[in-house]
């Protein structure tokens, strides 16, 4: 069985970068399974919007099908005060019993502070002697900022882009009107670039990273 791990930094990043290639690699029969680390969890046990969140999560997996790792979140926006070790162990722990073939995760060149922080704890779980049957990794290019270039596309077709949308629409609190890039309409106007760049008439782009030989 091929199967596909989605280390998603937050609850919505799943949607937003990997909403087609959940559903392609689900077509190609394929297990997916993502990845929360981030949350609004924050000093003395006190949460903003946490439960509402998650409600938001478990929506946007029965739109797009993915199964979905349930642990505690970390708290967000202050990557530094969580470390490294705690982010390596819950990643280490997945990959011992899920055995991805293919690992998919933020990158290292992205603008945001969470999503450069667990890029680096990626690299750090995927060193050799814990890669096991993983045989590739891809970086999601975010959408609010990225220096990094894409190499590697997932083809979209229309249902497909508007199955997506539907899962990134039910992250209520996280969507964006007029210029922003989470505006419905830049989220399909991006899809039309990446897609230009690879013959399609849309795309959801990646960087490829090869760790050993290319999955069959």
């Amino acid at each position: 069985m091929v199967k596909t791990l989605i280390v998603s930094p937050h609850m919505d990043d799943e949607a937003i970068s990997c909403g087609g290639l959940i559903q392609q690699r689900l077509a190609q029969g394929y297990e997916v399974l993502v990845m929360a680390v981030f949350g609004r969890v924050y000093d003395h046990g006190r949460t903003d919007g946490s439960r509402e969140e998650y409600d938001d999560f478990l929506t946007a997996q029965a739109i797009l099908r993915y199964q979905c790792h349930s642990a505690p979140l970390l708290r967000e926006g202050e990557p530094g005060s969580v470390g490294f070790y705690s982010i390596l162990e819950r990643v280490e722990q997945v990959l011992g019993y899920f055995r991805p073939t293919e690992v998919v995760g933020p990158s290292s060149k992205d603008l945001n502070q969470d999503h450069r922080h667990l890029s680096h704890v990626l690299d750090i779980a995927l060193r050799p002697i814990n890669q096991g049957r993983v045989t590739r990794r891809l970086d999601f290019i975010g959408l609010d900022g990225t220096t990094q270039d894409p190499t590697y596309f997932i083809p979209l077709t229309e249902p497909m882009l508007q199955l997506k949308q539907a899962a990134i629409a039910a992250y209520v609190r996280e969507m964006r009107g007029g210029t922003s890039p989470r505006s419905p309409e830049n989220l399909r106007a991006q899809a039309q670039v990446w897609g230009a760049k690879c013959g399609h008439a849309l795309a959801e782009a990646y960087h490829l990273r090869l760790i050993k030989e290319e999955i069959a």
